[in-house]
């Protein structure tokens, strides 16, 4: 049912919100189709709890993007990396 309620949202031009999240990168970085980011941007309008999460991820790209990498130790930056890697591994 998920899936066809997800078709038809998508046939009236509205997305779901897994459709949000799924192109949230694209839309902050300034690389989503115009129109679909007309249609995300309306989709937040109506739902707060994407409208919300927007906001949240915004601001941690804004954060991070005024953090310099020298900034990080390089033992914070290594445990890190092998924490993401080690995750990535468990999904193989």
């Amino acid at each position: 049912m998920r899936r066809v309620m997800s078709f038809l949202m998508r046939l009236m031009g509205r997305r779901t919100c897994e459709d949000v999240v799924a192109v949230l990168h694209d839309y902050f970085d300034g690389t989503l189709d115009p129109k679909l980011a007309t249609a995300i941007e309306l989709h937040f309008r109506d739902c707060p709890d994407c409208r919300t999460f927007s906001k949240t991820y915004g601001e941690t790209i804004r954060l991070t993007g005024e953090l310099a990498t020298d900034d990080i130790p390089e033992e914070v930056r290594n445990r890190v990396r092998d924490a993401l890697r080690e995750r990535s591994n468990e999904g193989v």
